[in-house]
């Protein structure tokens, strides 16, 4: 293995236009925290899921790792993922496939470790990947049975929601002396101890909604017109749901139990699901439905449900024997089923992007579990490949007595906040498609009866200035380079320069070489306070209508600022103008082609004030949701 491989080899980044925006700015906010901070705290990085977490991995080692790189994931389906991408035999793995680099012999070399793994193919490996249970200390062969404490460089811990595990911290503490990044796309655990490290970088649902690179979503419920339960399944007297919640003869999680186990309530589910993913079809391209069952047996029944009304269908559990695990997930990804079941195995990590129709007949206690199920429906499908809006429209379908609806809220609120970015990028024009909407479904474990019809409900939601910097930046250069030379005093003067240039926001290479390209970034980076979250948070938070004008009357439109609502045409864009002009203000010029860094500095800064003044005076007019 060549040691100074990720230190000297030059992938293209930058300038790249196959990379994402999160990938790219992922990748230079470890760099900066790793290596020009020189930071020994582990550093965490939030991206949803489908917005390119993978890429994120194989960007992450160059000019931040001085040796061996180790990528742990937790189970075996996201490590065959990750294995998949990073594979450099493979014509369309990801560092070709996104023009890293151009030529095979550029790549590091991969390994999938295994107790089969020789001394030898270790030794030669640039990335080793393993699923966590490899480094149990209990197996005889686990990996940190066989190589010293400092055999990597850098750890990548991917959910990184599992690394407050036994089997994880021990591996951390043996490899203590490693860098350790963490990537997740859910930022939290149920149990709520908290991950370990400083977030560098998170990057919001509501963002990736509103930039295409993930599917937006609608929410389809059956509420049936009356639902009546046994207390139990040799009971002869029914009871309503209000009767049985207002005499208190049963919790509301025996009630969603019920309804999760009753035939007649799956069929209604199993039935709308059917015809949405129908329509879905009738574009051509093979969408396929992901239903989530809570147990093995009640998986075979859901099964039995779909087949019936002529899907074909492949349940995917723990307990299948590792080759029908392999023909059922060959299965799905050569099309050969419409149905996917799954209890227990594809909550996270797992990666197809014709899931379009997320089936629940399960209740979810907490989020995490939630989040990783609808999870599997985000993955965007390309742009040259859809045909309609819908194809990038995901539906959550369940039962209204599931008790789904504080959970579904999250997603709720991001997608209102990505309709509002996408709002403001198009000029206050109106949107069309990619709501998240809301439909509704009835359920049973006593015995469930439902009367009446019932319905579903959908419910959607450069110049002068520039050259003096450059000359400033020119000093600040040279002073990082004598400091890495310092640290790393065998490497050469063209090989540290270039590690000091990898970085965007904090390097002097990009301010020195590109000063016009830094200063488009400052401006972006303030755009995207301003307008993809501030005013965003400010409209779901107070329930302001994006396209009225009623917030004209607010005190923040008087004296000086009263021009804002004769101008703007949408509350909106009075909330983005508003910052926009203070921000000027306070800044002290108004013209801000004519800007530099200290100011764009001085204006990220200003923003943050100005805004919390905005949502004193917002939360005393409006009050909260």
């Amino acid at each position: 293995m060549d040691q100074n491989y990720f230190i000297e080899a030059i992938p293209n980044v930058n300038e790249n236009n196959r990379l994402r925006e999160p990938q790219v700015d992922a990748y230079k906010a470890v760099y900066d925290h790793l290596t020009i901070q020189r930071s020994k705290e582990h550093a965490i990085v939030v991206l949803p899921t489908g917005v390119g977490k993978t890429g994120v991995m194989g960007l992450i080692p160059y000019g931040n790792s001085l040796g061996r790189v180790l990528i742990i994931t937790p189970q075996l389906v996201i490590k065959d993922a990750v294995l998949d991408s990073l594979d450099p035999e493979h014509p369309k793995n990801f560092w070709m496939a996104r023009n890293i680099f151009s030529k095979f012999n550029e790549l590091p070399s991969v390994i999938e470790y295994s107790s089969a793994t020789s001394n030898w193919v270790l030794d030669a490996a640039n990335i080793v990947i393993l699923n966590v249970h490899k480094l149990q200390e209990r197996l005889e062969k686990a990996l940190i049975k066989r190589v010293p404490q400092d055999y990597f460089d850098l750890i990548i811990i991917d959910e990184a929601h599992h690394s407050t595990a036994p089997t994880w911290e021990n591996t951390l503490e043996y490899f203590s002396s490693a860098k350790v990044v963490k990537l997740t796309g859910t930022p939290f655990r149920s149990d709520g101890e908290i991950i370990e490290g400083k977030y560098v970088y998170k990057y919001p649902l509501s963002k990736a909604m509103a930039k295409g690179y993930i599917k937006s979503l609608e929410r389809v419920k059956y509420i049936p017109d009356a639902l009546y339960l046994t207390l139990d399944r040799n009971d002869d007297i029914l009871y309503s749901i209000d009767q049985i919640r207002e005499m208190g003869l049963k919790e509301d999680e025996w009630i969603s139990r019920s309804v999760a186990y009753s035939k007649e309530c799956s069929l209604k589910v199993v039935l709308e699901s059917v015809g949405i993913l129908r329509s879905k079809r009738e574009t051509g391209i093979p969408h396929k439905i992901i239903a989530v069952a809570c147990s093995i047996y009640h998986a075979e029944q859901i099964q039995a449900l779909y087949e019936e009304t002529g899907m074909k269908v492949a349940t995917i559990h723990s307990k299948l024997p590792k080759d029908k695990l392999a023909a059922g997930l060959n299965a799905i990804e050569n099309h050969k089923v419409e149905v996917v079941i799954h209890v227990a195995k594809l909550g996270e990590g797992y990666d197809h992007k014709y899931l379009s129709v997320a089936a629940i007949f399960r209740p979810f206690r907490s989020r995490l579990p939630y989040e990783q199920f609808i999870g599997r429906v985000l993955r965007a499908i390309d742009a040259d490949e859809v045909v309609s809006v819908e194809d990038n429209i995901a539906a959550v379908v369940h039962h209204v007595e599931l008790g789904l609806e504080e959970l579904w809220e999250f997603y709720k609120k991001e997608q209102e906040k990505s309709d509002v970015i996408k709002f403001i990028e198009r000029g206050g024009s109106k949107l069309e498609g990619g709501n998240v909407t809301e439909r509704i479904i009835n359920k049973e474990t006593g015995h469930v009866q439902e009367d009446g019809q019932g319905e579903f409900v959908s419910d959607s939601f450069i110049n002068t200035e520039l050259m003096k910097e450059r000359e400033r930046r020119l000093v600040e250069e040279r002073e990082k380079l004598q400091k890495l030379k310092e640290l790393l005093p065998d490497y050469p003067d063209d090989v540290l320069l270039q590690m000091v240039r990898r970085q965007e926001e904090g390097t002097a290479a990009e301010k020195i070489l590109r000063p016009d390209k830094f200063i488009s970034r400052k401006k972006r980076n303030l755009d995207d306070r301003i307008k993809d979250e501030m005013v965003p948070e400010l409209i779901i938070k107070y329930n302001i209508d994006k396209e009225a004008t009623d917030l004209g009357k607010s005190r923040l439109f008087q004296g000086k600022y009263a021009w804002i609502p004769v101008r703007v045409s949408n509350n909106a864009g009075m909330l983005a103008s508003y910052l926009e002009f203070r921000v000027n203000e306070e800044v002290g010029n108004k013209s801000r082609p004519t800007w530099g860094p200290e100011e764009y500095a001085a204006a990220l800064d200003q923003v943050e004030g100005i805004y919390a003044i905005m949502i004193q005076i917002i939360e005393s007019e409006l009050g909260g949701k």
